[in-house]
């Protein structure tokens, strides 16, 4: 398996359906953007479950003891990196992908993940829908 390019992971995203990827915008404006300690609370050592419009889009896992997390996307493929916080965005430096932020908000009962870039939210929008203490599926690329 071949680690997914970063630009091919996003144009994914930019065929969806434009209503999957906007339908919470015009509620955001009521959102809570989610401290760092409570992110690490729920996150650490776990692995969580985002989709899009309701279709599963990836499991990011957080390893405890640092800031290391594996991100494994729904068609399989993986990237590895390491996150930081800079209030209010949580960025992710992916292993030679570059890197990508997001903010991270309660929007009633829901937790959104909400793509920025230049410090200004996009239309990309993924819904956290589950918390696992399984980790992740990704290693190395099988070569023969």
């Amino acid at each position: 398996m071949r680690r997914p390019d970063l630009a091919v992971a996003l144009a994914i995203l930019a065929l969806l359906p434009a209503a999957s990827q906007t339908a919470p915008q015009n509620r955001l404006a009521e959102a809570r953007d989610i401290p760092l300690e409570e992110w690490r609370a729920m996150a650490t050592g776990r692995t969580l479950v985002y989709r899009i419009d309701g279709e599963l889009w990836a499991l990011e896992h957080y390893f405890p003891g640092g800031n290391a997390v594996a991100l494994q996307l729904f068609d399989g493929t993986c990237l590895q990196g390491t996150w930081d916080y800079e209030a209010p965005l949580y960025c992710f430096h992916w292993d030679g992908q570059g890197t990508s932020c997001f903010r991270h908000v309660r929007l009633g009962s829901e937790i959104l993940v909400i793509e920025t870039a230049g410090g200004e939210d996009t239309a990309m929008t993924q819904e956290m829908t589950g918390v696992s203490d399984a980790p992740v599926s990704c290693g190395p690329p099988v070569t023969s």
